[in-house]
């Protein structure tokens, strides 16, 4: 059996796409980081946790990547990564959403061109996870993902940074 589809034991690894259609309609409500880990929060309660590299680009360039958190540049005060998103994107809803399934990247389109990517950069780490509904995206090294019921949460709850390992 390929190894890209081989059944783990806490789930299953694929290279195929997402369905990431709910999604689609929904703008970030906040977007805070606790500790390494950064978590999009959306309108429509579900999160993206990432602890790997994220960017946003518009037409301009890029205007806010993770990396860059906190950092000063010479510029009068650090860098806030999380209030240039909020206020690049406002209330603007996420129009399309893409997957690569070779890589595992995901793209996040906005209105205007802009674009928030969340970048997959090892064979071996974990980078981004995705809480969509009632199921769970963990975006696995090497780009495959693998995916999970979430029976360990509580139905209809807003996932909050600080529930995000808590079980029920």
């Amino acid at each position: 059996m390929p190894e890209a589809s081989r059944d783990r034991s806490l789930g299953t690894l694929k290279k195929m796409k997402i369905d990431t259609t709910p999604l689609r309609g929904q703008f970030i409500v906040s977007l805070e980081k606790k500790d390494f880990t950064w978590f999009f929060s959306f309108s429509g309660s579900d999160v993206i946790a990432t602890v790997s590299p994220w960017r946003l680009i518009t037409p301009s360039g890029i205007i806010a990547a993770s990396e860059d958190h906190d950092q000063q540049f010479g510029l009068p005060a650090p860098v806030n990564t999380g209030g240039r998103v909020t206020k690049e994107l406002g209330c603007d809803k996420i129009s399309d959403l893409s997957h690569d399934p070779q890589t595992g990247d995901l793209f996040l389109r906005f209105s205007g061109d802009r674009y928030l990517q969340f970048l997959q950069l090892s064979c071996g780490y974990e980078a981004w996870r995705l809480y969509m509904g009632d199921l769970e995206y963990i975006c696995m090294g090497g780009g495959g993902y693998a995916s999970f019921e979430r029976t360990h949460f509580t139905a209809n709850k807003t996932l909050h940074p600080t529930a995000v390992n808590a079980p029920v």
